[in-house]
C-alpha cells in the first residue's frame, strides 16, 4: 500500500513539476534555443533525473516507512502517504540531504536542452529557486524540531544538495 501511496505523490506532486508545467509553459511561450545536437545532453540529464529521483524516493519507503510526502500534506495522506517515521541517511542521503529535489530539478533542466525551450531553462531556475526556499525555510526548520540532535548532526555530516563524496562520519 505505501508503495502505492509513494507511486500517488510521484504522479501527482513531482508529474505536475516534470510533466504539466512544462507541457503547459512549452504552449503558452514557444520560443526554442537553437543547441544543435547539445540538446540530446538533455537525455543524460532527464535519466540522471529519474535515478536520482526513483532511488531516493524508493529509500525513504524502504528505510524511513515513508513517502517524500512534507508535513503539511497530511490531509492528502490517503493518496500520498505520510513523511518518513525515521531520518533517512543511508544510500544517496549519505552524498546529499535533498536528492530527490536535485533528481526532479536535474529533469527539468533536461527537458530544457531536449526541447530546446528558452521558457523551460527559465522555470528551471525558478524551480531551483523555490527548491531551496522550501528546504531552508520549511523542511529544515520542520526537520530540527522532529529529529533533535540526530538531524543536527546530519546537517553538519552531509551537504545540502549534492557531493561526489560520502558524509563524515563523526
Amino acid at each position: 500500500m505505501k508503495f502505492l501511496k509513494l507511486l500517488g505523490f510521484t504522479i501527482l506532486m513531482v508529474g505536475t513539476v516534470v510533466g504539466y508545467i512544462p507541457y503547459w509553459l512549452r504552449s503558452q511561450y514557444p520560443q526554442e534555443l537553437e543547441l544543435g545536437t547539445f540538446k540530446y545532453l538533455g537525455w543524460l540529464f532527464i535519466l540522471f533525473g529519474v535515478l536520482l529521483y526513483g532511488w531516493s524516493a524508493l529509500t525513504f519507503l524502504l528505510k524511513g516507512d515513508g513517502t517524500p510526502a512534507i508535513w503539511f500534506t497530511k490531509h492528502l495522506k490517503f493518496l500520498v502517504g505520510e513523511e518518513p517515521r525515521k531520518i533517512v541517511t543511508q544510500g544517496l542521503y549519505r552524498f546529499s540531504r535533498n536528492p530527490m529535489y536535485v533528481g526532479v530539478l536535474s529533469f527539468v533542466v533536461g527537458e530544457a536542452f531536449l526541447l530546446e525551450s528558452r521558457v523551460l531553462l527559465t522555470y528551471s531556475l525558478i524551480v531551483s529557486a523555490v527548491f531551496y526556499l522550501t528546504v531552508v525555510l520549511v523542511e529544515e526548520p520542520h526537520l530540527k524540531k522532529k529529529y533533535g540532535q540526530e538531524y543536527a548532526d546530519y546537517l553538519q555530516s552531509t551537504p545540502r544538495w549534492l557531493s561526489i563524496l560520502p558524509r563524515r562520519e563523526k
